[in-house]
Formats: C-alpha cells, sequence, structure tokens
C-alpha cells in the first residue's frame, strides 16, 4: 500500500511538473541573479537542504517529479544503472553552477527578492520545458534506471550536502536501518531499488547509509523477513 502512495504521489507531480518547473530550474535561477534577484527556485533549493538534515532524500524518492519521469522510462529499460563506478559528474557541475550564482549575486547586490521571477509562459519557456522533460527521459532510458539521479542531477547534491552536514553535527536525521541476523539473502531489495543500489550488501555489512539511496522504501517493504526498517536516528558511530 506504501509503494501505491508513493507512485501515486510521484505521478501526480509529473502531472504538476510544467506548474512546478519554474521553481525547480538551474537556470531561472541563474537568469533572475544576472538581474539582482533571488527567485523561487534558489527558495526552494534552500528549503530542501534544510530538509534534508532531517528528512534525507525523501523529497528525491516520493516527490520529485523528474524521479517521476525517470520511473516511467523504466518501464522501457528496466536494467540497472550502467555507471557502476562512483560517478562525480552532478558534483563537479553542481560546484561549477554554484559558484557561479554566488558570483552574481555578490556582483548584482544588493539582491531582492521575487519568488515568482520568470513565472510566464511564452513560447521559449515552453520549448526549454520540453527539451528539459526529454533530456531526463531519454538520458534514463539510455542509461538505466534513474541514470539522470546518478549523474547529472543539479538538486541531489543539496540533499547530499544536508545529510552530511546532520552526521557532523550529530543530529538525527531519516535514515534505513539493518537487522543483518533476519537477512536470508534473498536479494528482493537490491533488485527493487530504483537505485541500482547493493542494499543485500549494506544489509549484511550492517552499514545503511548511501548518498544516493532516496528513501524510496522499497527495500523496506520487499524484504519478506523485514530485515531493513527506517526511522529517524543519529549516525552509527561504529559505521
Amino acid at each position: 500500500m506504501r509503494q501505491k502512495i508513493r507512485r501515486g504521489i510521484l505521478a501526480y507531480s509529473a502531472i504538476l511538473f510544467p506548474i512546478s518547473f519554474i521553481f525547480l530550474s538551474p537556470y531561472v535561477i541563474i537568469i533572475s541573479a544576472m538581474t539582482g534577484i533571488i527567485n523561487g527556485s534558489a527558495i526552494i533549493f534552500a528549503l530542501l537542504l534544510l530538509f534534508s538534515i532531517v528528512g534525507s532524500r525523501l523529497y528525491c524518492g516520493w516527490l520529485c517529479p523528474g524521479g517521476s519521469i525517470q520511473d516511467m522510462a523504466a518501464n522501457a529499460n528496466n536494467r540497472p544503472w550502467y555507471g557502476r563506478f562512483k560517478i562525480l559528474t552532478k558534483y563537479i557541475i553542481w560546484v561549477i553552477w554554484f559558484s557561479f550564482i554566488i558570483f552574481l549575486w555578490v556582483k548584482n547586490s544588493p539582491l531582492k527578492i521575487n519568488f515568482f521571477y520568470g513565472f510566464n509562459v511564452e513560447i521559449m519557456g515552453v520549448i526549454v520545458y520540453f527539451t528539459v522533460v526529454s533530456l531526463i527521459y531519454f538520458f534514463a532510458l539510455a542509461t538505466g534506471k534513474r541514470g539522470m539521479c546518478h549523474s547529472i542531477c543539479w538538486m541531489a547534491p543539496f540533499m547530499v550536502i544536508g545529510e552530511k552536514v546532520a552526521d557532523f553535527l550529530h543530529n538525527p536525521r531519516f535514515r534505513l536501518k539493518a537487522d543483518t541476523e533476519a537477512c536470508v539473502s534473498c536479494g528482493k531489495c537490491s533488485k527493487r531499488c530504483p537505485m541500482s543500489i547493493d542494499i543485500q550488501k549494506m544489509v549484511q555489512s550492517g552499514n545503511m547509509d548511501n548518498t544516493e539511496c532516496i528513501f524510496c522504501l522499497e527495500c523496506v517493504d520487499s524484504c519478506p523477513k523485514k530485515a531493513i526498517n527506517c526511522g529517524i536516528s543519529r549516525l552509527n558511530k561504529t559505521q
């Protein structure tokens, strides 16, 4: 039942994406920063970072319209993501983009806040929207399950940073928990993971922290022995 609710929420987020797109766009942040404005996207991204200090990457697994689009692509290509190695592309892109934003804000200060800046319907906006949606869909179609999340997502780094901040400050946040002794190595958790993470290996090691985890809870709901649970807790110092 929980997964049906999650997928329903994700599907609805995809339906609303033409409206929410302007508030999730890194491009609009740049355009607004050029005119000395902090727009809605910048505010939403900051709120996601703050939320992740407690909620980790729940947004990615439950609300992200880009994730919903990739899950649709998985109906055509359900193979695990090709990039099995640790890829840093999204972090390199993020550092360059974020540094440029800071430069523009400093250059064009004092700044003004306009939450709805860029919220208009023009042909160029429609073209940009469908270009981004197509990129998300076809990238996942070509690379495997949630390929964009792994490699070029511009939002994930904010939430990963939030998780790291919580762990550094020893604050409790949402995380997975494992009962190693209950695991029977059936592999269902790894097979169901939309991020192609080897969940079974994590359970057997007792370390359930992984920056690529989007907390969709597919592994929790698919485990026949209930060896995986979730909740808000502090980082285990032995990990």
